[in-house]
């Protein structure tokens, strides 16, 4: 299941279906960002985990939309496509896993999520994660 992201309303960590949104899953994408999303945590006690939910307003959204400004910057000194480690397995034999990830794909992706900070500022609405 995905992480829903969007704008909160009505004190639920449901994203507003009216509202711009976007999805993260357990994948490359998710996994290059975990280091930032654990240095957010620490600032604000909130995580950002794909089966956990998370509200940022306030100085915490000001802290998710640093976050995400420093992710795009990390994203461009990527090249095209590269591989980012998503896991390990242990059975049946041990190997680490990885998978793709495109720049131009990531940009877009980080874009969208500085649409939904910029909405839920401007509505004075929090920025929700809905975890599985």
């Amino acid at each position: 299941m995905p992480l829903d992201i969007g704008i909160g309303g009505g004190g639920s960590c449901v994203p507003r279906p009216d509202e711009p949104s976007l999805q993260l899953h357990n994948d490359g994408y998710y996994w290059f960002l975990q280091p930032l999303f654990a240095e957010l945590r620490s600032e604000t006690g909130q995580s950002i985990d794909l089966y956990d939910d998370s509200t940022f307003s306030g100085t915490g959204l000001a802290a998710l939309e640093r976050v995400i400004t420093r992710a795009i910057a990390l994203v461009q000194t990527q090249p095209a496509c590269w591989q980012v480690h998503t896991g390990t397995q242990m059975h049946p034999e041990f190997q680490e896993l990885f998978e793709e990830v495109r720049q131009d794909r990531f940009l877009e992706l980080l874009h969208n999520w500085q649409e939904v900070i910029s909405r839920a500022r401007n509505l004075d609405r929090p920025v929700v994660c809905w975890g599985d």
